[in-house]
């Protein structure tokens, strides 16, 4: 019994140090990031700058997704609601300042499509 459970330990310890040996390679010097991370400036690289279109855009992401199986009904409400959400808090900001965004204002939006962005990205591929 003593010789089999010598011999699995002994199995064991060559698999790890064969699976270490086989690795992926680190970064290389100076990336910011790992070389399959979400990279929200590559995402949206061709894509609409303005809220508006991007919106439009998230909205048509969502459609596809719902339309190809990639989100699923439940996440494709969600996301759909997470996006009106967003529609009616500027709406309110448009209110409060005459009809224009401030530059700050600008960006709290746009960071929130990101963070919606990323999370239809998630859902496609993970689920919610």
């Amino acid at each position: 019994m003593k010789k089999i459970i010598l011999t699995a330990t002994a199995a064991l310890m060559l698999a790890g140090a064969a699976s270490a040996q086989y690795a992926p390679p680190p970064p290389p010097p100076g990336a910011a990031y790992a070389p399959h991370a979400w990279d929200r400036d590559a995402f949206w690289r061709g894509a609409p700058e303005s809220p508006r279109a991007r919106i439009d855009f998230l909205q048509d992401r969502i459609s596809r997704g719902a339309a190809d199986g990639s989100l699923s009904r439940r996440e494709a409400a969600r996301a759909n609601r997470e996006l009106n959400n967003i529609r009616s808090w500027i709406r309110r900001m448009h209110w409060q300042d005459d009809g224009r965004l401030t530059p700050d204002q600008r960006a709290q939006v746009q960071d929130r499509l990101d963070w919606l962005s990323g999370q239809i990205r998630w859902m496609r591929h993970n689920g919610w």
